[in-house]
């Protein structure tokens, strides 16, 4: 039976350190989006490889959520946070993807939103593993 909180538990919920840096990470990309966006600039290289690397940390971040579930840690609703793990990996590739499309200040706004979308969206997972945000 899964517990609906990590009461007892002696690991980290969903390692808050991982989801730390996965928010920093997509803030600070975001961020240089939006300078390269306000200063009317399409998608650079650099853009990309922030996207690539938030790419592999929610990858660690999937995988650890999918071991810690697995060992009947988590939260009572874990169809929900499962949606949101796999949902939250297909932001930055769509934001690449789009991004790559369009060749223009916009292409870089879309990497503002697809960084704030996970941030948020791992703060939401956070909420949901800890029980405050249900």
């Amino acid at each position: 039976m899964r517990a609906s909180s990590t009461t007892g538990s002696t690991l980290v919920p969903v390692t808050n350190v991982l989801a730390t840096v996965i928010i920093v990470v997509a803030l600070l990309a975001a961020g240089y989006a939006l300078v390269a966006a306000l200063r009317n600039r399409a998608m650079d290289p650099a853009q990309l490889i922030s996207l690539a690397v938030l790419e592999i940390l929610l990858v660690a971040q999937a995988v650890v959520g999918f071991v810690k579930l697995s060992g009947d840690e988590g939260p009572a609703d874990s169809a929900t946070f499962v949606g949101y793990l796999l949902g939250v990996l297909l932001i930055p590739l769509a934001g690449a993807g789009w991004g790559l499309l369009e060749r223009t200040r916009w292409g870089s706004a879309v990497i503002v939103v697809a960084g704030a979308g996970v941030a948020v969206m791992i703060v939401r997972m956070n909420q949901l593993w800890s029980g405050t945000g249900v």
